[in-house]
């Protein structure tokens, strides 16, 4: 499967324009280039995560808002069939969407981290809050410096501000749901 950077251009820039920003406005706002920001919105190259959290920022969106393509809707079922699986921004990590994130002020998701994670794996930082349950296997999740194992049937609460990072080290694969807010 391939990261689908044309879709995801075409979204970046269709809210770009709503928003009134030019190409080189948003570059600013979100520390990229002029020509990254084009690139991106024709699908030439597919940008990092860490490009992706600065857009979402700049733009006011959820990040999952760039692979979301459903109208606002007031009630959205997503059928086990229908469910949306967003590509992997580490080779190891996938992600399903189980709800609309475009102008919602959550997303809710899936993660599934196969075995064999890098510990050194980027921190990330964003506004809002995160909390999840873990369903199978376990997660080293590091969060502003602190390490905190979650296995089945656990969960955990943090503010997303902080620098955190999730990781597997164990054998099996983890799979966990979450629940993120949006707060910009």
């Amino acid at each position: 499967m391939e990261f689908p950077k044309g879709e995801v251009g075409k979204r970046i820039r269709y809210l770009r324009r709503v928003q009134g920003l030019t190409s080189d406005e948003l570059a600013k706002s979100a520390g990229v280039s002029q020509s990254m920001i084009s690139q991106i919105e024709r699908g030439q190259v597919s940008p990092s995560l860490e490009t992706l959290w600065k857009l979402s920022h700049s733009l006011k969106v959820p990040v999952f808002s760039f692979f979301d393509t459903e109208e606002s809707n007031a009630v959205t079922i997503y059928r086990a069939e229908e469910v949306k699986n967003v590509k992997r921004v580490r080779p190891n990590v996938s992600y399903q969407l189980l709800s609309p994130s475009s102008g919602k002020q959550m997303s809710f998701f899936k993660m599934i981290v196969e075995p064999g994670d890098d510990l050194d794996t980027p921190l990330l930082y964003h506004s809002g809050e995160e909390c999840g349950i873990m369903l199978v296997g376990s997660l080293r999740i590091e969060v502003e410096g602190e390490i905190h194992m979650i296995h089945e049937g656990d969960s955990i609460y943090f503010d997303s501000s902080l620098p955190h990072r999730f990781t597997n080290i164990g054998d099996e694969k983890s799979v966990s749901i979450w629940a993120m807010t949006h707060s910009f």
